[in-house]
């Protein structure tokens, strides 16, 4: 089993350091749930003056790992947030799956104190469109459960499996085995249109911290090519669009 290597060509490290670097530790598994050595060197150094190196990461958290009860692992040149443990197989092979995923990607960075919210489990931000959607179940009496056992609990688990990048369909299926009542089809697919708001503006793993939107919006949308003045010529609605989105035409630019 891989592991952390030990360095002896380093110098003793203060407590005070290893919390700090465990501070850190903490709030970056908890954005972007798994992220490499190398990569976590890179973010420190982004919000702390003294800056650290590799074999100080290594030693100082896993050192703290051995005598404190701390929210990260270290496996593998990785540190992992809670919702990856790698003692487990099938943990593992999820990180895997997000890092295979991270690859490419840009690092969403904000300023420092924001970045340190990220301390408390279940933080999450964008609020607002949670806000939203709970205040759609609410005002369509979608569910008579409120508060942490109700619609708020459900919205934290929401996020949980938004963040692990679970698909729409298994939402849905969360929701409709949690009792919400649907009047229709078309009462299912005014609701979803909401949780995908929520998709779309939920702070993801497997981008890195970035959202859905902010990942099209900033990174995807201006290598877009722009359509030309005159339409294309025989563009069926159900193929690629030729703006090269991957999307239909009729879900693109023939709307």
């Amino acid at each position: 089993m891989a592991t952390f290597q030990d360095k002896t060509n380093i110098k003793r490290i203060s407590r005070r350091r290893k919390e700090l670097l465990s501070l850190y530790a903490t709030a970056a598994g908890f954005l972007y749930g798994v992220i490499g050595i190398s990569d976590f060197v890179d973010v420190f150094n982004n919000y702390e003056e003294e800056k650290t190196s590799q074999e100080e990461v290594i030693l100082a958290l896993k050192r703290l790992a051995k005598t404190d009860e701390v929210e990260y692992s270290c496996f593998d040149d990785c540190i992992y947030g809670p919702h990856f443990l790698p003692k487990y197989p099938d943990d593992l092979e999820d990180a895997r799956y997000v890092r295979e995923q991270q690859k490419g990607k840009p690092r969403y960075m904000p300023d420092k104190e924001e970045f340190l919210r990220y301390l408390e489990p279940g933080y999450r931000e964008p609020e607002k469109p949670y806000a939203d959607l709970k205040a759609y179940i609410l005002k369509h009496k979608l569910t008579e459960n409120t508060g942490i056992l109700g619609v708020d609990g459900d919205l934290m688990e929401l996020h949980e499996m938004t963040q692990n990048g679970e698909k729409l369909t298994a939402v849905l299926e969360y929701f409709t085995d949690r009792g919400y009542r649907f009047s229709d089809i078309n009462s299912v697919n005014s609701f979803m249109k909401v949780v995908a708001n929520t998709h779309n503006n939920t702070r993801m793993y497997e981008n890195n911290g970035f959202t859905p939107k902010e990942i099209f919006e900033q990174f995807e949308r201006p290598k877009l090519q722009p359509l030309p003045v005159k339409p294309f010529p025989k563009v069926g609605r159900n193929e690629p669009c030729p703006c090269g989105s991957g999307l239909k035409y009729k879900k693109c630019h023939g709307k």
